[in-house]
């Protein structure tokens, strides 16, 4: 280090602290993913931001003291790879919230229809005509939902294929561009220097410009309306914005003559830099301190169970409730609470005792199918023990009224812990914007 010149002494514990920040609290924000200040964050398309970020922020911090050495193809290469990945990062998180809020209201919809959840007729069962229509309900069935039938294509795993299938054409084009330069090539003599500019970068600002003012648009129109009880749309909209700012500002200091003497001091790219910083800022480590310090946690402890208690009691204070969850994303553990009070509330006659009638094991049957097979319309996020025992007593047949107690007594929990604290953020936001 000590025969660094004074700009690499600057420009390199720069880039190298700069990585460290991104890996260490990338490392947090991953072993946080069972927070729900994480989890509804797609963690894996936030790895690969982090990664875009990496690769073009060390790019253009790592050359500026070696601008005249420094070699030609990496230029390219890594625009190619880098910035590409960081859009396609940040759209594919919008197609998740996209996705997740749809769903949800597509979830809350079909729990709000008035169809049954048995199907059989009393004059087939020895189920009398009062008991059949106690359990008139709202119907499960998604299949005519467009988010439910197509959801396969907003899963990770398939936005990811997307994600690589954009790079590799980004990398199609960076192949062609490097089979026909002279000013970046690698051999038979490798181009080193003056060469932050020139007709090879086109694909690269094409496919950016494309990414930043036709596609990441696209998903804002799509996301009209959508409101989480995350903030996970303000911090994409904050993305978003910074990338078209920086976007913009890489162009206009590169491109005009005037401003040569102000690049000399603050090189145009590093307009991405910044840009790029502040949004793992917004993405990664203010949603890794809420995990860490626990926020939802901390927030049920000065929150009285008797208070929930009274709200999911009141039928209008519950109702609230259930929409908001569309906002929580956690629908189907409201629609399950709902449903096993009313299972509760028209079995309470019932003795447990030998076989239950007919029209009970039924409707059990249809809980277990709506709510606890796998991959079932509402499937529950539930502990693995207590959805196979559901599953291994249904199975067995060792069928008895307290069959959903211990997972009722889970989203109870959940209910209370994670979407009440947020329900009750949220009224008292709306108090305070009312009182304005």
């Amino acid at each position: 280090m000590d025969n660094w010149t004074l700009s690499q002494k600057l420009y390199y514990s720069v880039a190298i602290g700069w990585n460290f920040i991104l890996l260490s609290t990338t490392f947090l924000f991953v072993a946080q993913y069972q927070s729900p200040a994480i989890r509804y964050r797609s963690i894996t398309l936030t790895v690969l931001m982090a990664i875009g970020n990496s690769l073009v922020t060390t790019l253009y911090l790592g050359r500026e003291p070696t601008y005249n050495t420094f070699p030609c193809f990496l230029n390219i290469w890594v625009s190619s790879i880098g910035m590409p990945l960081w859009l396609t990062s940040v759209a594919g998180r919008f197609m998740r919230l996209a996705f997740l809020y749809h769903f949800s209201q597509a979830k809350l919809v079909a729990g709000s229809k008035g169809t049954q959840y048995i199907n059989v007729s009393p004059e087939k069962s020895n189920l009398s005509p009062r008991q059949y229509a106690a359990f008139t309900a709202p119907t499960m069935v998604l299949d005519e939902n467009w988010y439910y039938r197509h959801r396969e294509k907003f899963t990770t795993k398939y936005i990811v294929r997307l994600i690589l299938g954009a790079l590799a054409l980004q990398m199609g084009l960076s192949l062609l561009v490097q089979a026909f330069t002279t000013k970046f090539q690698i051999t038979p003599t490798m181009a080193v220097g003056n060469c932050l500019v020139g007709w090879e970068f086109i694909p690269v600002f094409l496919t950016s410009a494309f990414y930043v003012f036709i596609l990441c648009p696209l998903f804002i129109t799509w996301l009209r309306g959508v409101n989480d009880a995350y903030g996970i749309k303000r911090e994409l909209m904050a993305d978003f914005t910074l990338g078209v700012v920086a976007f913009i500002l890489y162009v206009v200091f590169a491109a005009l003559p005037a401003l040569k003497e102000v690049i000399k001091i603050f090189p145009a790219a590093h307009w991405s830099v910044v840009a790029l910083m502040i949004s793992h800022v917004f993405s990664v480590i203010l949603p890794t301190i809420d995990a860490l310090r626990g926020t939802d946690a901390a927030s049920t402890k000065s929150t009285k169970m008797s208070s929930f208690e009274s709200m999911v009691e009141d039928p209008q204070q519950f109702e609230v409730f259930k929409r908001f969850s569309q906002r929580d994303f956690s629908v189907e553990n409201v629609l399950f609470f709902e449903r096993i009070q009313k299972f509760r509330l028209h079995t309470s006659d019932i003795i447990d005792e030998g076989t239950l009638p007919t029209w009970v094991i039924l409707e059990i049957n249809s809980i277990c199918s709506a709510f606890i097979a796998i991959d079932s319309e509402f499937e529950l996020n539930l502990e693995s023990g207590t959805a196979k025992e559901i599953r291994r007593r249904i199975q067995t047949n060792d069928v008895q009224l307290n069959i959903f107690d211990r997972a009722f007594d889970e989203i109870f929990s959940l209910m209370f812990r994670y979407t009440y604290p947020r329900f009750l953020k949220m009224e008292q936001q709306n108090l305070a914007e009312a009182r304005l």
